[in-house]
């Protein structure tokens, strides 16, 4: 009978102590909770420079990978007129623009390139175009 009183309250010393660490450990924060954003951007046209796929990469709706939708896939070797560039909340540069010979619009990673070329890396804002600058 001792035994059981013990490991009884061995057991409610323990739920004590996990219950005290639940409630006094910190809340996560808001903004991690929050998706990043897949719309919203400005998008002027401010460069005028261009990148060729090093391999078959989603173009998407925003600069997230993980988190914003396809738009179209492109293949090696396409060719993709860029807009105007962010760095998204990750760090991660991604550029607007428009793929070659199409009226496909959408966001691509700096990584998913071989080639890039006459870029100014302009970032992208409202109300510009760089033929009106």
């Amino acid at each position: 009978m001792r035994f059981a009183a013990r490991a009884v309250g061995m057991l409610v010393t323990t739920g004590a102590i996990m219950t005290a660490a639940l409630v006094n450990a910190p809340a996560a924060s808001a903004a991690s909770a929050v998706p990043p954003p897949c719309s919203g951007y400005a998008t002027s046209n401010l460069d005028g420079g261009y990148g060729v796929m090093k391999g078959s990469y989603n173009l998407k709706k925003g600069p997230y990978a993980g988190h914003c939708a396809n738009v179209a896939r492109l293949g090696s070797g396409r060719v993709m007129y860029f807009h105007c560039w962010v760095k998204n909340m990750h760090g991660h540069l991604w550029v607007f623009g428009r793929v070659k010979g199409t009226r496909t619009y959408g966001w691509m990673s700096i990584d998913n390139f071989r080639t890039i070329r006459h870029t100014n890396y302009e970032k992208c804002r409202a109300n510009a175009d760089r033929d009106h600058l």
